[in-house]
């Protein structure tokens, strides 16, 4: 049995993209330290799993060191890896197990995104206090994370000279990405910088562009830019540096895998801390466990639309809105992007056709063959209500 082995931990990504940014990003870290045996793991969504690459590194190693790769602390660091561990500290009872703290807000981090905001090649000192920021998370169920990314954003806000800085998310949590350029877009600043706080490229990188581009095509008025993303920037490696010396130390190693009680904070208690957190932490990774790739792989439906075939439904024609329903997409060539089914009884007899569009939970009522291509173009591809047919129940 050899000694320390360090297990640096990703988030886990179904775009390529992501993991080889990553490993590429674990490879020159362990160019830096060669003396050291450092492997690779994922919490979810890539392969190796955490458990799994844990397990290999116990069977050669009786002390590990855990080190995520994270922004900050919230549920994936604080109870995913404490469950983990829980399990293979049965299975190893004599290993040591050390888990490091997150990058979290760092002096490093800072740097980087003022680095990333000069980064366009249209870029000009001099329109620095015309150019608005809008600083873009990921977003966590967990308020210590988000608030250590507002302290990070406003330590990068005092550190520049920008017209105004917000910070945002993309998901999860408000205030979102889009209600943030709204708010600004109103205040006309000659430019409108989006940083994205993100290490790893991925779909949220790709949603931010989306909608930063969808905003340069409505506001030509205002210059909007998307900068680049962290990415495998040597300059986080101090930090790693940092954190494995701390938790080595005992100075500042993570603290969830051995706490015995965890704080509900009132009005939150339902969201983190206690139970309630490792429970979510269990499910989240089974359901995640299952997504991740596999020899089946496939795309997420943006719509499902199920259309009531019952007697009475069927008998108003509802089998040949089925098919009229299909055919307006096929001929879009979005067939895997919306799927239409039958359903059994929907609970709304002598008003149907029944329609129902999931997860935007619309039902329509009364709807005729006829009206499919009008439900496709306007509610499926550009999420625009059909109002004329929307069921009162919803009314």
């Amino acid at each position: 049995m050899n000694g320390l082995g360090i297990l640096i931990v990703g988030h886990g990504s179904r775009e390529t993209s992501s993991s080889e940014e990553f490993e590429t990003f674990v490879e020159g870290y362990r160019r830096l330290h060669p003396e050291s045996e450092i492997r690779i793991a994922y919490v979810e969504l890539a392969q190796p799993n955490l458990k799994t690459a844990l397990r290999e590194l116990a069977s050669t190693h009786t002390k590990i060191l855990i080190v995520p790769l994270f922004l900050f602390a919230s549920g994936h660091v604080k109870n995913d890896i404490a469950l983990i561990l829980s399990d293979l500290k049965e299975e190893f009872p004599n290993h040591k197990w050390i888990t490091a703290l997150p990058l979290g807000v760092h002096s490093n981090i800072i740097k980087l995104l003022s680095i990333r905001s000069r980064s366009s090649e249209h870029f000009k000192e001099e329109s620095v206090s015309k150019t608005a920021v809008i600083v873009v998370g990921r977003g966590a169920s967990d308020a210590d994370a988000n608030g250590d990314f507002y302290k990070a954003v406003r330590f990068f806000e005092e550190a520049n000279s920008f017209l105004f800085v917000k910070p945002c998310f993309i998901g999860i949590t408000k205030p979102l990405l889009h209600e943030s350029i709204e708010m600004t877009v109103k205040l006309r600043p000659e430019r409108l910088l989006i940083l994205p706080y993100f290490l790893f490229d991925g779909k949220l990188i790709q949603k931010i562009s989306h909608i930063a581009g969808e905003y340069s095509q409505s506001h030509p008025w205002i210059r909007i830019e998307v900068a680049p993303h962290f990415g495998p920037d040597p300059i986080l490696y101090p930090i790693l540096d940092e954190r494995i010396s701390q938790a080595l130390s005992g100075k500042a190693a993570l603290p969830c895998d051995h706490c015995e009680y965890r704080v509900s904070i009132p009005g939150l208690k339902n969201k983190v801390g206690g139970l309630n957190s490792l429970l979510w932490s269990m499910r989240h990774l089974e359901t995640h466990t299952q997504a991740a790739p596999h020899e089946f792989p496939h795309r997420n439906l943006k719509k499902h639309i199920y259309v009531c075939e019952n007697v009475d439904c069927a008998s108003k024609g509802s089998i040949s809105l089925i098919h009229r329903l299909r055919s307006a997409i096929k001929k879009h060539g979005r067939q895997t992007d919306f799927r239409v089914s039958k359903s059994s009884c929907l609970g709304r007899c002598g008003e149907g056709p029944t329609v129902v569009v999931y997860p935007d939970g619309i039902w329509y009522q009364k709807v005729d063959e006829n009206d499919a291509e009008e439900l496709v173009a306007e509610h499926l591809f550009n999420d625009r209500l059909v109002s004329r047919l929307v069921d009162n129940i919803m009314q």
